[in-house]
């Protein structure tokens, strides 16, 4: 039977969400690709908003991480565990930091590159973005949930 379904599978794939995000600090459009592991239940227009929330979201939790955002400005998206866990990581690179040296994760501004990401079930979303801050690349991992009638973050790794 497994090998039934997956012959089903390879002439009948579940096609990805692809498109282009328009983000103001982007010189170019960030090209986003979303893959599902079910038919149906959330469109294009869902997915280009899933995708364009979890662009501004690692966007805005870098800069938190860096000390150039309040964590107020995350408070609507983000859970408050997963805030609590990005307050540390401030902490901990804040310490890191020796005097006169500068941030460690710079003090240019963050650009989306690429942004791939998996709908998992119609309520989790799971998401990699690729940011860089002048020529160093980050990852931002994250996972969305909905949440009632919202989608919240409900982890975020920056790296």
């Amino acid at each position: 039977m497994n090998q039934r379904l997956f012959s089903l599978w390879q002439r009948n794939p579940i096609p990805p969400f692809e498109g282009f995000l328009f983000i103001e600090l982007s010189k170019k459009p960030v090209p986003y690709r979303i893959a599902r592991c079910f038919a149906g239940q959330i469109d294009a227009r869902q997915c280009h908003a899933l995708a364009l929330s979890s662009c501004h979201i690692s966007c805005m939790a870098t800069d938190m991480v860096r000390g150039r955002l309040p964590r107020a400005k995350l408070q609507r998206s983000v859970t408050s565990p997963c805030l609590r866990k990005l307050d540390t990581m401030a902490m901990l690179l804040r310490g890191d930091n020796l005097p006169g040296q500068g941030h460690p994760m710079g003090t240019l501004p963050v650009i989306p590159q690429s942004l791939h990401g998996m709908l998992v079930s119609p309520t989790r979303i799971e998401v990699a973005v690729h940011l860089t801050i002048g020529l160093e690349h980050h990852w931002v991992n994250l996972i969305l949930q909905e949440t009632g009638s919202r989608w919240m973050c409900v982890m975020v790794d920056v790296g």
